[in-house]
Parts: C-alpha cells; structure tokens; sequence
C-alpha cells in the first residue's frame, strides 16, 4: 500500500486528502520510507526532517476532520532544494562554509507551501551554491541519476530531479538560473518549470545570481507543476525584484485547449548541436503538438549566441559579487570546479556586465516583436544530449569533444535572460533507455499556457513521465 501512495500523482493526494480517503500522515510515511531507503543511494537529501513532515500531516488531518479545508496541497509531500529557508533546519546550499547555518525562519515560498497544507520532507542535495550543471558535490555526495546511477542527474538542483523520478517526492521545488531546474527534469525524466523571473518570491533563498535566479516546481506532469505554482506565484514583498498584480490562474488553464495555439518551432536553435535522438524526440514532440491542434511552425530566434555569451557574464559577474568575501577568505573549501567559475566571475570588467544588461534590454524587445509576435511559445530541446557518465567531463557530440558543463547549460540558459517561462518534459528514451528532454519557452508571465499545453499531452496520451526502474 505504502508504494501505491508514492505512485499517486500530488493532485490526486490532495484530492484524496481533502475527501478524507488518505491520511496525510499515511502519505507522509510511505514517501519518507522510500526516501529512508533510496536517497543514501542517490545522494538525494542532505536533510531529511522525519518529525517536521509528521507533525504538519497531523495538522492537516486534524483540519480534514474537523470539516476545515486543509489546503491546495493537502498532504503532499514535497522537497526543497538547500537553499530555501526551514525555520530550525539547517540551509546548506550543498557546502562546507554554510553546513551549520540554522534557519531561522520559513521563506516565503515554504511558509506559502506549508500553508497550503504541504509536507516538507526536508532539504535536497545540490551542486554547491546551485553553480553548476552536473550534481556532482564532493561534500555531500554527487547526486546519482535513479536511471543509471553511473550517471549524472545534471544540476544543479539534482537532487530535486532525482527525487521525483524515483518517487521520494511528490514534488520538488528546486531554482533554476542558467537550467537548474530544466536540465535534471530532462536528464531525469521528469516535468520542471522555470518561471517567469519574479512569479515566485525568493526572499530566503540563497542566491546565487540576483538578476537571473527563479525559483520552481519539478513533478511527473505538467498538472501537478501548475498546482504547486497555483500556491508558489504572487506578489512577495521581502523579494524587491517580486512582480506586483495577481498571479496567474495556473488551474483553469489546465483545460485550455490546444487548437489555436500556436508553436514555434526553433529547430535551428537546437537541431544542429544535439545529438540525433534527442533532435528526433523534439520532431515527435512538434508533431504531437500538432496532432493535439496546435498550429507550430518554423522560427528562428534572433542573435541567441550573442544573448547567450551576454548571460554569462551576467551570471559570472553577480554570482562572484554574492560570494567574493568567502572565495578570497575561504577559497580552499569550495569544489575546485566552483571556486574557478567564481574566480572567473571577479576578473569580468564592469564594462562587460553593463553592456550585456544593455544588451538584455534591447534584445528581449527584438524577442517580443520578431518572436512572439507570431507565436505563443517556442518548442526546443531541453538538454542537447541524454545523461553522461558521472566520471565523464567532456562527451562527443556530433564529432566534437565538447566540456558536459557548457553542453547541458547550452539551451536553457538563453531563457534566464530572456525572463520568461519555459517547462522541459519527458520526450522519450534513447536507444539505451535514458531520458531525452523538450521544453517549451513562452514569453513573460506565459507561463499558466504553457503548462496547460503540455497538460493537454499528457490527457491525449502523447506526454508522460515515467518513474525510474530504480530500487536500491
């Protein structure tokens, strides 16, 4: 029964919940023994808060049976990602420096959750201070793909990626600030959505590059990332850069439907630097899309390389002013891979970043005219090639020998400067039985749209993630 549970979808535990069919608590136990069990062999969490998560299921049991509404989120177990504030857990972000920092209060996103009758379950293993691709973290463990455990989850909200695919978790919410949520959602399996820059308020979080970093929902269906933004998005006032207005209507797009909606197509974006399955699943994606209504076409997205070489120095520059007091004093006890990426970040001149936050500007208008101005969102790969080996620091692509870390972030990142939403999805397996990842990217605040496109793929049957054959 206690596995039954973990392979209910997080609507239908809220729904069960809410009905007074499933104990909170009943679905707390059963995702904590799968997390007991399975995450020392992933390196999925780094804490795991088996009284927390107990103590808010008898909450909302006891609010079930008082005839009180217990929440959108009734009894669903969910993860955060170590960077999130939990009052009295410790915020990691999967270093050495930050291992005994206590939290002192809830961020606003986990009290959102909490209110809305969440489970936290704890705190998930990352890359250190989410600045890398890959999941690999030489204090806490690499987080292992529950596919292929040889092999990476991508990152760097790894363990969030693992944890839904080998059903620890109902949901997970990791951030994402050049694909950290995207990139283990397809090497993963999974459905991970980057929001709209500002939907979800980031205040207790720690950051890693202010300008560029969201917060969101990895799930197994576009159904269950719209439920967890339905509570996650709104205005947040301890977050300067939170957008002001109501949030969007995540639900009731759910139900939109596809016929009308139209498609871009951007495969000279993608297709030319991907390896030739995950080129051919984003084809079976783009014909799905049209099978199910849509109206896709081809379009070419304007200077994306120039926007893309414009976001690293963007993410370079902030994420070394953020750090730059602990790399000059306490260099020594960063992961090598992340002190020289910080490094790098301290020598990029002032000029460079201002001229790519001019750039931002002037490009983001062309992508609104040229772009959305003849779509509604835009069809790509998510990773350009399924997951690599764990002891792999370059793959072959094409030909080429190419470093794992600027091929997994090579089609995600645009979207971070672009600001806007994009969802990855599973779009099939490769000959050898690993994930391959699409995403959809639509424009600001398109993101209720996107996650109802993909929703109506997964009622036509043509879109659905699979949980990992993983069990310890």
């Amino acid at each position: 029964m206690r596995d039954e549970i973990t392979r209910l979808s997080a609507r239908e535990i809220a729904r069960r919940v809410r009905r007074g069919d499933l104990r909170a608590a009943e679905a707390a136990e059963a995702f904590l023994a799968r997390a007991e069990r399975l995450g020392p062999k992933l390196n999925t969490w780094i804490t795991l808060d088996r009284e927390g998560a107990l103590r808010s299921a008898r909450a909302v049991d006891a609010a079930a049976a008082a005839g009180r509404d217990p929440g959108p989120l009734a009894g669903v177990p969910v993860g955060l990602k170590d960077l999130i504030d939990v009052a009295g857990l410790p915020t990691t972000a999967g270093s050495r420096i930050d291992r005994e920092r206590i939290a002192r209060a809830d961020a606003p996103l986990a009290r959102r959750l909490k209110e809305a009758g969440a489970l936290i379950l704890g705190k998930l293993n990352l890359h250190e201070y989410a600045f890398g691709a890959t999941g690999h973290n030489p204090h806490w463990g690499d987080q292992k793909n529950p596919w292929d455990t040889g092999r990476i989850t991508g990152g760097s909200s790894g363990g969030s990626g693992n944890a839904v695919a080998s059903g620890q978790a109902a949901i997970a919410i990791g951030s994402d600030t050049g694909g950290s949520v995207r990139i283990p959602a397809s090497l993963c399996g999974v459905v991970g959505h980057k929001p709209t820059f500002g939907l979800v308020g980031k205040a207790g979080c720690v950051p890693l590059s202010w300008s560029l970093d969201t917060f969101g929902p990895l799930a197994a269906s576009a159904g269950d990332c719209a439920l967890a933004m339905s509570v996650l998005a709104g205005h947040e006032p301890a977050d300067p850069s939170s957008l002001s207005g109501p949030a969007p209507d995540f639900l009731g797009a759910l139900d939109s439907p596809l016929r009308g909606f139209r498609v871009g197509h951007a495969k000279s974006y993608y297709a030319g630097a991907s390896d030739p399955a995950v080129a051919e699943a984003v084809e079976r994606a783009a014909r799905a899309l049209a099978e199910a209504g849509a109206q896709v076409v081809e379009v070419d997205i304007p200077d994306w390389k120039l926007a893309r070489d414009a976001s690293t120095n963007i993410l370079f520059s902030e994420a070394a002013a953020v750090h730059e007091k602990n790399i000059r004093e306490r260099g020594g006890e960063f992961d090598p891979g992340v002190a020289e990426r910080l490094r790098t970040g301290l020598f990029i001149p002032a000029t460079a970043y201002l001229q790519a936050l001019r750039f931002r500007a002037q490009w983001t208008e062309r992508v609104m005219e040229e772009v959305f101005g003849r779509v509604d969102a835009l069809l790509a790969a998510a990773t350009p090639i399924p997951a690599p080996l764990r002891s792999a620091s370059t793959v072959n692509l094409n030909g080429e020998e190419q470093e794992i870390r600027a091929v997994l972030t090579s089609l995600t990142r645009l979207w971070n400067f672009f600001g806007g939403p994009s969802v990855s999805f599973p779009a099939g397996a490769s000959a050898g039985g690993l994930p391959l990842g699409a995403q959809l990217m639509g424009p600001p605040l398109g993101d209720p749209r996107l996650l109802g496109a993909l929703h109506q793929l997964e009622k036509a049957g043509a879109l659905r993630a699979e949980r990992a054959p993983f069990e310890g």
